[in-house]
């Protein structure tokens, strides 16, 4: 059973896009027991505990003002590195802009109640992700370079290892992402958050050891994260 929900609870939502936060705002408008309120800029100090929908662009921001905030992130399409990213930041919740009004309830009540929640698009590809063999640090690094379209003599160049050891990497790499090709690859990979635009998605993040501690999350199930795929009867007002 979950926690009661406190008979006045604050949604803050915060998203870039201003045309989303007003339709979040309203579809949340007439759910009982929820004043949510649309934020732009600096969020004021408050002594009660807030439950904050934010876009993914956001969440760095977000994470910053409101340390204490039960935060929920709506992203256009869930990727399982970001998910599993995020979860470890704290986040309690995880979102696609194409999922049922309904869920993003579900999905407030949920982290004011403390619990985690997952759409289904979040939970089918967090669940993908595992029994997948984990890329080693030095394949993530080959793989940046791979997907930015480099041939092999050139990766050798700016890794500073051999043609052959490329090439071996190469093969791993195919092998554990199931990819025929390397442009297949690529693709593969920036679907699963791996690389944006050529680039890891760590780019913005600091390292790629975040990315290897990741990769062996996913090769230890036991050790992962559990999260909360709630229903309509497991969230209660």
């Amino acid at each position: 059973m979950m926690t009661p929900l406190p008979a006045h609870q604050v949604v803050l939502i915060m998203h870039s896009e201003p045309i989303i936060a007003v339709g979040l705002q309203y579809a949340l408008a007439k759910a009982a027991g929820l004043d949510v309120r649309v934020v732009r800029g600096a969020v004021a100090d408050s002594t009660e505990r807030v439950v904050v929908l934010c876009d993914d662009g956001l969440l760095s921001s977000v994470l910053r003002q409101c340390p204490e905030a039960a935060v929920v992130v709506l992203a256009r399409t869930p990727r399982e590195f970001e998910i599993q990213h995020a979860l470890e930041r704290g986040v309690l919740g995880y979102l696609a802009t194409s999922c049922h009004v309904d869920e993003v309830e579900y999905a407030v009540r949920a982290a004011a109640s403390g619990r985690h929640f997952l759409c289904r698009a979040a939970a089918e590809e967090m669940a993908s992700a595992f029994g997948s063999e984990a890329l080693t640090q030095r394949e993530h690094d080959v793989l940046m370079h791979l997907a930015r379209g480099s041939c092999n003599k050139t990766i050798a160049s700016e890794l500073d290892i051999a043609l052959g050891t490329v090439k071996a990497h190469v093969r791993s790499i195919l092998g554990k992402l199931k990819a025929a090709t390397r442009t297949e690859a690529a693709s593969i990979a920036s679907a699963r958050g791996l690389v944006r635009n050529g680039d890891s998605v760590l780019e913005r993040r600091g390292s790629v050891r975040d990315a290897q501690a990741w990769s062996a999350s996913r090769a230890a199930p036991a050790g992962a994260q559990s999260v909360f795929v709630a229903t309509k009867h497991d969230v209660t007002a």
